[in-house]
């Protein structure tokens, strides 16, 4: 079935496009148009003259009925035989007088399980009255031996008194061969209509859809913080090229502010960086010269707190760089496996002491495309935030594991009190700290970090239920980063 889904994923795709789809409701319109014609022609040209043959053959009854009326059966015999014998008549009789057969049918009707049986007997609902179709065949005089030839015609049978049937037919052959005629082509004009609607609509939505597909590739850089892309335009002038020129100019202007605020964060690091260390120093030296103890202590706070208001600065000045993505030009090809045994061997002491038990699983060989540095401090972020919320006794989970598509998952799982479905957006943005958090350290900034460092790398960063499950007092939270598939 998988296989199926698959073999079948290029033709969902095709009939989601809308110029295709476009393109098959023109066809569809044509071809519709083409049938409504059709049927107006049929009627014109065989209908209406079937109908006419029909009224002038009742006509014709009529008239043989009022002769039989008025001057009796000798005078009707007369009539009949001398519109029989009209030289290239189109008109065929066949006249009943009580059993004795009259008829200028010159052929044989075709009904091949019946060719015993007279002529008469062999047309059609003999015994009823109405219009009858049938098919004869003609035979040359000049070529006995060619094969006869086969018409079609339609008659009206009347018994004009208990003794007395008469049939009257005429050849419809030259009616019904033109209008079968314009009938198969107009049928074949409404396949072609269709096949033509087809293939003319899969070529304009192959054409347009390499063009939607690049806004779409602007739009995915985009989000990944590549401001340097651009929409590409083939200066055609229509729809399609002024839409890439207004984005491209919207582009600009955004980049121009990225730039203008990211020089702004800059010298704003630049003023405050040096006096933040300065201050923090000269607590530093201030606090080893005092004798008092409390004062002493009080400088090491206000010291601390210095040190904290820096990292907390050089983190916000972190994130602003990873989301302008100015680093992912410098992602190489590198193994996850060697980052995740460093941070294993850095935090796997610091677990002990805690009382919780830390463990690295690696599943098979993988490949990603990343910055060495920022996913430590990702991951290391990570595990750091599983030491702190994870009661003693716990246990934290670093994977490295195959998934879906070939890709490369990291995840980190704890045992502690995790973090609300509702609330696992919020904590990505920055400066957001849980009710549950506010008595731990922290600035709130080290999950944007992750979520930043996981954009810049085009990767996914997910957040669950751990091992506990919901609704458990401990759900535990499950943290992954999910990379793309490794591209040479």
């Amino acid at each position: 079935m998988r296989e199926n889904g698959l073999m079948f994923a290029p033709i969902k795709r095709l009939f989601k496009n809308t110029v295709l789809r476009l393109s098959m409701v023109a066809a569809g319109l044509f071809a519709a148009s083409s049938l409504v014609v059709l049927g107006y022609i049929y009627n014109a040209t065989v209908t209406s003259e079937l109908s006419r043959i029909d009224r002038d053959m009742n006509a014709e009854l009529m008239e043989l009925t009022e002769v039989y009326q008025r001057s009796g059966l000798d005078e009707l015999n007369k009539v009949v035989f001398e519109r029989m014998s009209r030289e290239g008549t189109t008109t065929f009789y066949i006249y009943d007088n009580n059993g004795q057969l009259s008829f200028n049918l010159n052929a044989q009707p075709l009904f091949e399980s019946e060719v015993t049986k007279p002529c008469w007997q062999k047309i059609p609902g003999r015994n009823t009255i109405g219009v009858r179709k049938f098919v004869y065949t003609v035979v040359d005089p000049l070529n006995p031996d060619a094969h006869p030839s086969t018409f079609r015609a339609r008659g009206i049978f009347k018994q004009i008194s208990p003794t007395v049937k008469l049939f009257i037919a005429r050849d419809v052959e030259r009616i019904m061969a033109p209008g079968e005629r314009v009938t198969r082509a107009l049928l074949i004009s409404f396949f072609l209509a269709l096949s033509l609607g087809l293939v003319s609509g899969i070529y304009v939505s192959s054409s347009f859809t390499k063009r939607i597909g690049a806004f779409n590739k602007l739009a995915t850089d985009v989000r990944a913080r590549d401001l340097k892309r651009r929409a590409p335009r083939n200066e055609s002038g229509d729809e399609l090229d002024v839409l890439a020129e207004h984005l491209n100019a919207m582009l600009d202007h955004i980049d121009t502010l990225m730039v203008a605020m990211r020089y702004a964060g800059d010298s704003i690091a630049h003023d405050l960086r040096s006096p933040l260390t300065r201050l923090q120093a000269r607590l530093e030296a201030v606090g080893g010269e005092v004798k008092d103890p409390a004062a002493r202590d009080a400088l090491a706070r206000a010291s601390e707190d210095a040190g904290e208001l820096l990292r907390t600065f050089e983190s916000v000045l972190r994130i602003a760089r990873l989301e302008t993505g100015e680093r992912r030009e410098l992602l190489i090809p590198l193994d996850p496996q060697l980052v995740l045994e460093d941070i294993a061997e850095l935090y796997e002491p610091s677990c002990e002491d805690a009382g919780l038990e830390f463990s690295l699983e690696i599943e098979g060989k993988h490949k990603i495309r990343g910055d060495r540095g920022l996913l430590s401090q990702a991951v290391s972020n990570l595990v750091e935030n599983a030491i702190k919320y994870t009661p003693s006794g716990g246990a934290i989970t670093v994977r490295l594991r195959r998934v879906r598509n070939g890709r490369s998952e990291i995840s980190i799982t704890d045992t502690g009190p995790g973090i609300p479905p509702g609330d696992r957006g919020r904590v990505k943005e920055r400066f957001v700290r849980l009710e549950a958090s506010r008595t731990e350290p922290g600035s709130g900034l080290g999950l944007a970090l992750v979520d930043a460092v996981a954009e810049m790398h085009r990767a996914q960063f997910e957040l669950g239920d751990g091992p506990g499950g919901a609704g458990s007092p401990m759900p535990g939270l499950r943290a992954s980063l999910t990379f793309p598939r490794f591209k040479r």
